[in-house]
C-alpha cells in the first residue's frame, strides 16, 4: 500500500508559504494526493505513519516547527471530515440497477450551434430505423455528443455527409447503467460509480449522468473490467 516496510513515497518538492498554517499545509497534502486521500476514506492508513511522511513537507512549506504529534492531530481531524460516498440508500437503488456493456463503439462530438440542434437531432432520428439500436445522443454547449456502434457510425457518415464531425473517438466501450425509479431522491450515485471505477484504476473518457440512465465511455480494454467492478455493486449487499 502507500506505506509499507522501509519504502517512502516522494510527495514532490514543496514551495515555501509562511502564511499557511500546519492543518492547512495537511489538508492540501491529503487532499491533493488521490492515494492518501482514499486510504483516509477507508480508514486503512496509518496516522503516525502517514505524519512522519508529510512532515518535512508541511514544515518546508509553513515554515514551522511540526511534530509528529501535532501532524497526527491534524490528519485525524481531517479524516474525520472524511465520508464513503456509498450510503444504505445508494446500496439499494445500486442493487435494483441493470448493466449493459457495449464493445466496438465510437464516441462523436457533433460541431454545431445551438439553432441546429433541433434538426440535427431529427436528422439523427429519420436515420435510426437502419440502425443497429438508437443512438446516444447528448446536446452540450456548442456540439451535440453521440454515442453509437461503430458500423452505425459508418452508415450515418454515408447517409448525413452534411454533419460537421469535430472529433471522433473510435475502439471505445460503453457502459450503461439502467436505474430503477428511487434513484432520483438517492443523491450521491454518480459520484460513487465516477469515484469507484476511478479507485480501480478505469480511466472514464466521457460520461452522462442522469436518475435514469448512466452512460460510461471507457477505452475498449478497459470494458470488461468496468462491467466487472459495476456488476458487483449492482449484486452487492448493504454491508
Amino acid at each position: 500500500m502507500l506505506l509499507t516496510g522501509n519504502k517512502r513515497v516522494s510527495i514532490g518538492l514543496a514551495i515555501p508559504n509562511k502564511g499557511v498554517s500546519v492543518p492547512e499545509e495537511v489538508r492540501e497534502i491529503l487532499t491533493r494526493n488521490y492515494a492518501m486521500y482514499q486510504c483516509l476514506k477507508m480508514k486503512i492508513i496509518n496516522f503516525h505513519s502517514l505524519a512522519e511522511l508529510i512532515q518535512r513537507q508541511v514544515q518546508e512549506v509553513t515554515g514551522r516547527t511540526a511534530s509528529v504529534n501535532t501532524l497526527v492531530v491534524a490528519i485525524k481531524r481531517f479524516s474525520d471530515t472524511l465520508q464513503d460516498n456509498k450510503t444504505p440508500g445508494t446500496s439499494k437503488v445500486l442493487k435494483g440497477a441493470r448493466i449493459s456493456l457495449s464493445s466496438d463503439i465510437v464516441d462523436v462530438t457533433i460541431k454545431a450551434p445551438r439553432t441546429q440542434f433541433s434538426k440535427i437531432v431529427i436528422e439523427l432520428s429519420q436515420a435510426a430505423n437502419e440502425l443497429s439500436e438508437f443512438p446516444n445522443i447528448f446536446p452540450l454547449t456548442n456540439s451535440i455528443k453521440m454515442i453509437l456502434p461503430a458500423e452505425d457510425y459508418n452508415l450515418l457518415r454515408a447517409r448525413n455527409g452534411g454533419l460537421d464531425i469535430a472529433t471522433t473517438r473510435p475502439n471505445v466501450a460503453k457502459v450503461m447503467l439502467s436505474m430503477p425509479s428511487t434513484a432520483e431522491m438517492t443523491p450521491g450515485i454518480a459520484s460513487y460509480l465516477t469515484e469507484l471505477l476511478y479507485r480501480n484504476g478505469v480511466n472514464i473518457l466521457d460520461a452522462f449522468l442522469g436518475y435514469g440512465d448512466i452512460v460510461i465511455v471507457v477505452d475498449e480494454r478497459d470494458g470488461p473490467l468496468a462491467y466487472d467492478i459495476l456488476h458487483k455493486e449492482t449484486r452487492g449487499s448493504d454491508d
